[in-house]
This record gives C-alpha cells, sequence and structure tokens, in this order.
C-alpha cells in the first residue's frame, strides 16, 4: 500500500513547521478523505490521535487534521467546499419521512404478504409430509 503524507507526517514536517488544526473528526476514515483531497491539491497535512478517537471519542471529535501555517487560506476553502459538498449530497438525496400515505402503503405491502407467506409454509409442510410418507412406505415394503 503506498504511503501518504497524511500517514507519516515526520517526512513533510520538521521541528520548525508550524502547524494548524483546521478541523476535528468524529471518523478517521473522514478524516482520512479530507486529507486525501488537501494532499491532491499539494497542501501537505497529516491526521492525529486517530487511534484514541476512534476508541475514546469526545466533544466535536478528537482527531485532527492539521496543515501549515502557510497552507491555512487555501486549505479552509478546500474544507469549506467538502463540508458545504457533504451537507448537499445529504440533503440532495431522495430521502425523506414517512408520511401517512407511505405508512398506510407499507402496511398493505406488509398484510398481503403475510398471507403469501402462510402458503408458502404449508406448501414446504406438504411436501416434507409427503417425503416421509414416502419413505416410510418404501420401508414397509422392504
Amino acid at each position: 500500500m503506498k504511503k501518504t503524507p497524511a500517514d507519516d507526517p515526520r517526512e513533510e514536517f520538521n521541528a520548525n513547521t508550524r502547524t494548524v488544526t483546521i478541523k476535528y473528526f468524529y471518523f478517521e476514515s473522514e478524516a482520512r478523505l479530507y486529507a486525501a483531497r488537501l494532499s491532491d491539491a499539494g497542501i501537505k497535512c497529516f491526521v492525529s490521535n486517530a487511534n484514541t478517537g476512534t476508541v475514546i471519542p469526545v466533544g466535536e471529535g478528537s482527531i485532527g487534521l492539521h496543515v501549515r501555517n502557510e497552507d491555512l487560506k487555501l486549505a479552509r476553502q478546500i474544507v469549506t467546499q467538502l463540508d458545504v459538498k457533504a451537507q448537499t449530497t445529504i440533503t440532495n438525496e431522495n430521502f425523506r419521512d414517512a408520511d401517512k400515505d407511505d405508512i398506510a402503503y407499507e402496511r398493505k405491502l406488509y398484510e398481503q404478504g403475510k398471507g403469501g407467506i402462510n402458503y408458502i409454509v404449508l406448501f414446504l409442510l406438504s411436501i416434507i409430509a409427503a417425503l416421509l410418507l414416502f419413505y416410510y412406505l418404501n420401508a414397509q415394503a422392504s
């Protein structure tokens, strides 16, 4: 697996590099996605507290995404774009709360399907009974 700067910040940052935490996350996967986007834009970054933040989540998230101080302005623009895209993706989906018509439709489907399941069970039991009778008669004939 190819290592990225977000995996090992020591390769891109030294003791004199001033860093800023641009965002905190609850999930490491989300932090890694943001880090990948920043890296694609040429912004050096790293993710911190991934292990601790995953095991012991706190407050507003404890998994930090860090960038160099000189990249802060561009990084903020990219992070803001990603945040907006994440929000619009959720709201643009065809998700909505069920209304009374939806509930009535689902109830009707459930009631129709309920009888069908009983017929299937009855059919399977009939086949099993026929097989048992067949084996019993063959055992009697032997």
